[in-house]
């Protein structure tokens, strides 16, 4: 079981559950290309072609425009077919398939608690391919072949409900 200084196995940290959402793959997007214009078309074709997005993580530097996406694991056919024809959208883009989302929901909202999830995830060697954090959840984007073990990191430092929902939920 992997720990945190600030959580024992007595004294877990309690969250409302955690929700596995998994046969995703992962879109990730580096090139700055992708500013203003070409980013817009990219999505609005993939919409079009009905892939669902239930994770986008995006930013922007001087240096590149820099997204992540997880869409169902049956829609990386969709996106190939949309860049295979279309030069311009296989520029700075890779497909990851078989991830996972981990997504914790905390009684209350604390940096505390995304912090605490990063290092029990480091610790147990999870290595991560997104994350990031809101108000109501704390998602964590792994590859699907560690989803038993940072299962297990995160268990071993919050106090989880009861009903821990695997894919579909």
């Amino acid at each position: 079981m992997v720990e945190h200084k600030d959580c024992s196995t007595t004294e877990k940290i309690a969250m409302d559950g955690l929700r596995v959402s998994g046969n995703l793959a992962l879109m990730e997007v580096a090139d700055r290309s992708y500013a203003g214009e070409r980013l817009s078309r990219m999505l609005g074709e993939l919409a079009e072609a009905g892939v669902n997005m239930n994770l986008f993580i995006g930013g922007e530097t001087k240096e590149e425009i820099r997204f992540a996406c997880c869409v169902a694991a049956s829609d990386e056919a969709h996106i190939k077919a949309l860049m295979d024809p279309n030069p311009e959208f296989r520029t700075g883009v890779e497909l990851s398939p078989a991830v996972d989302q981990l997504t914790l929901f905390p009684h209350r909202s604390e940096l505390k608690i995304l912090g605490l999830g990063l290092t029990a995830l480091a610790r147990a060697r999870i290595p991560l391919r997104g994350f990031c954090s809101s108000l109501s959840a704390i998602t964590f984007v792994t590859d699907h072949t560690d989803l038993d073990q940072a299962i297990a990191a995160l268990e071993g430092c919050f106090g989880l409900a009861a009903e821990t929902c695997g894919s579909p939920c």
